[in-house]
């Protein structure tokens, strides 16, 4: 079966915990293929933050040597808001058959309940909820535990080969960097250097951002 990972975010900027998460994912699934989807912001953004275009060349040069995977800019080029729903439901009607995984942190799929259709997602995709612990983790919503409950499988073949349906939770490692930290860091005038991809720290200083 053809398997689809996603990993959607506003990557401003793309930073190497994104890359190393990824990477582990990757390893350990090896999905047919791994997508990063960047996500519209609002037009009306705080001037800190980088525009689409630089968010994208940004993907494009943290990403350029890693074959395995991908941009899809489907997000960026509708002209609707950035629902997940919408996504999972455009690449669905693509890919009819195959098994599509989103991937979220554990603080996103704790903010699940909260996103627009939620209920749809699972009916859509697999979710495959990157966990830092070692134990796998039980969030305090009932919401969520009724999800898990519901959902979780022990065994990560499922997420290959069930085209929806089910939650799988991944220790995909500890990588403490935040898009929000690095952009606060540069503004402040910090070095944050090796807490990105060595080409998109030059692109950040050549273009000036988040300063």
């Amino acid at each position: 079966m053809h398997s689809i990972a996603i990993f959607g975010g506003t990557f401003d900027p793309i930073h190497n915990g994104h890359i190393l998460t990824s990477l582990a994912i990757q390893k350990s699934f090896q999905f047919s293929s791994y997508r990063f989807i960047p996500c519209k912001v609002p037009a009306i953004k705080p001037a800190s933050t980088a525009s689409t275009e630089q968010r994208i060349h940004m993907l494009r040069l943290a990403l350029k040597n890693y074959n395995q995977f991908e941009i899809d800019l489907r997000e960026i080029k509708r002209d609707t808001p950035s629902y997940m729903v919408e996504t999972l439901k455009s690449l669905r009607k693509d890919y009819p058959y195959a098994s599509i995984t989103l991937i979220l942190g554990f603080d996103a799929f704790l903010s699940l309940p909260k996103w627009y259709q939620w209920e749809k997602i699972i009916e859509l995709a697999n979710i495959l909820v990157i966990n830092r612990e070692a134990a796998l983790a039980e969030p305090s919503s009932t919401i969520n535990n009724e999800l898990l409950k519901k959902h979780q499988v022990n065994d990560k073949k499922f997420p290959l080969y069930q085209p929806a349906g089910v939650i799988y939770q991944f220790n995909a490692g500890n990588y403490p960097i935040s898009s929000t930290e690095i952009r606060a860091a540069l503004k402040k005038k910090c070095i944050v250097d090796k807490q990105l991809p060595e080409e998109v720290a030059n692109y950040i200083k050549q273009q000036k951002l988040y300063s």
